[in-house]
């Protein structure tokens, strides 16, 4: 299987088979797959600042967005024990990735809110597309895919992402990498929940306020 360095990424298979009486040549087949971008599962220790920061490590997805970058202070949870990363631009709109564990059925779609939408009571519409929905709230459009049980969905202002792109955000969307994940929390960073030593704290957490010499 060979995948192309730029462009689109076209997989090419050639399959051939050898009989006693003669060669039977299976043709090309061309399928626009992509490649699965190569990386390192999350870590033990990763997956444990995934739980100290409330999340299971699990439900980190990433995609990728021409003009859109992760926002610093982005990632995080979503709601009770779900996954949220935001992708700003340089237009001053967003992207909302939220991942979380279930479903959608044509009356769960409608009582799920779309996050970041305007006015935020505004009534959840939906449109059953293939094997996800697209779905409209406010001034926001969503679209939702599930990926075994759960459930991934892109959305973003109406007026500026439109359906196509969060359609295809959220179908590219993945699971995240060690390396995407040490991107987001460096090991060399205080992870969430981690006391950070200071060396004017004494033991009984007062400071110390000694002087030293000459001072």
């Amino acid at each position: 299987m060979l995948c192309s360095l730029a462009g689109p990424r076209v997989v090419i298979v050639t399959k051939s088979a050898i009989y006693s009486r003669g060669l039977v040549l299976a043709g090309l087949v061309l399928a626009l797959t992509g490649c699965a971008d190569e990386g390192s599962p999350p870590t033990a220790e990763q997956r444990e600042t995934g739980r100290t920061a409330g999340f299971d490590i699990a439900l980190m997805y990433t995609t990728e967005v021409e003009g859109y970058a992760a926002a610093a202070g982005g990632s995080g949870v979503y709601g009770d024990a779900g996954y949220q990363q935001i992708y700003a631009s340089t237009k001053g709109d967003d992207l909302r990735l939220t991942v979380e564990r279930g479903t959608l059925d044509a009356t769960s779609c409608a009582a799920l809110p779309v996050p970041g939408a305007e006015p935020v009571d505004a009534r959840v519409q939906c449109t059953p597309d293939g094997d996800g929905w697209v779905r409209a709230a406010g001034d926001r459009q969503e679209y939702a895919v599930t990926r075994g049980d759960l459930l991934v969905r892109v959305n973003g202002l109406t007026a500026v992402a439109g359906p196509d792109l969060v359609r295809s955000a959220a179908k590219q969307a993945r699971p995240i990498t060690s390396e995407e994940f040490e991107e987001l929390y460096p090991a060399d960073e205080a992870r969430p929940g981690e006391t950070v030593e200071r060396g004017d704290i004494t033991g009984d957490n007062a400071p110390n306020n000694d002087v030293g010499a000459g001072g």
